[in-house]
């Protein structure tokens, strides 16, 4: 397995929101908030948020339970803050 993958490839599987079954993509995440603390979500799908996530280079994410019921609120990630996807290292 690999460790490690590169951002672009994280950014498109992160743009999924349905598997071809029609559930939800579920993936872990580990990223650095806007305070600088290092947050880690075991279990979250990605969402839409009220902005223009291309040109503030952000994504939504939904921490959810492990059936992909919601769990908290949404979450904006800068994609330049984000060190792991699905434990592995995110790189350039």
């Amino acid at each position: 397995m690999p460790t490690h993958i590169r951002r672009n490839l994280m950014l498109r599987e992160l743009d999924i929101k349905l598997l071809p079954d029609g559930s939800k993509h579920i993936f872990s995440i580990k990223f650095v908030d806007k305070e600088g603390k290092l947050r880690f979500v075991p279990e979250a799908y990605a969402c839409g948020l009220r902005m223009d996530m291309n040109s503030h280079r952000v994504r939504g994410i939904q921490p959810c339970c492990s059936s992909g019921r919601a769990e908290g609120h949404p979450i904006p990630v800068g994609i330049d803050r984000i060190l792991q996807y699905n434990l592995m290292e995110v790189i350039l």
